[in-house]
């Protein structure tokens, strides 16, 4: 579990046991998934987390309201995040869904450039949108994985791709807090600070 602290319309969550002391922003899961594939709508373990705690399903609401004036979004957000903010977690829930919303973080992540900023996305098996987050993750802070699973194809080349471990074609290193050899996601730096090689994830 994630707090989450509210900045207007806008909530922010501080961090939690897995990713460690780092900023997250998330958004209403399935919702915002377009490249979500019926696996993945299967076993999204954020759309179980939001049934739990309704709180946290209001509060992504409201982080997709104001996503929808880009402008604002962008403004709003980089005076949340503080100046030499070590990391920045996109999407625990939710997915960039539309070109539009992944230029409002190109946009973000260039005005903190001393902070990083990482994601997992399907949404690069969206054609309409894969151009747009090509270009994100084409920044120099930014690590962005192209999330897959056994039903979806490979995506395209030179991305980092995060794997599921029952997946036949995963490569890569296994996720080290799943594993219990970290403490978490910060503590590991893997998918942060490295910016090449593929991860494995266990089905959560």
């Amino acid at each position: 579990m994630h707090p989450i602290t509210p900045c207007g319309t806008l909530s922010i969550g501080r961090g939690n046991t897995k990713i460690g002391r780092a900023l997250t922003f998330s958004l209403p899961s399935r919702l915002t998934c377009p490249g979500a594939s019926p696996w993945c709508l299967r076993r999204c373990y954020a759309f179980r987390y939001e049934r739990l705690r309704p709180f946290c399903l209001d509060a992504y609401g409201r982080n997709l309201s104001l996503s929808l004036d880009t402008d604002k979004f962008v403004q709003t957000m980089v005076a949340m995040l503080p100046r030499g903010l070590r990391a920045v977690r996109i999407h625990v829930s939710g997915d960039y869904y539309s070109a539009a919303y992944s230029a409002a973080w190109i946009r973000i992540c260039q005005a903190r450039p001393d902070s990083l900023f990482w994601s997992y996305t399907r949404a690069w098996s969206v054609p309409a949108i894969l151009p747009s987050i090509e270009a994100l993750r084409s920044l120099t802070n930014v690590r962005l994985f192209a999330s897959c699973d056994v039903t979806m194809p490979l995506p395209p080349a030179g991305w980092r791709t995060a794997f599921i471990e029952e997946d036949p074609r995963a490569q890569g290193m296994l996720c080290k807090k799943q594993q219990g050899h970290v403490e978490s996601c910060l503590t590991c730096g893997y998918c942060l600070f490295s910016d090449t090689g593929h991860v494995v994830f266990k089905v959560h």
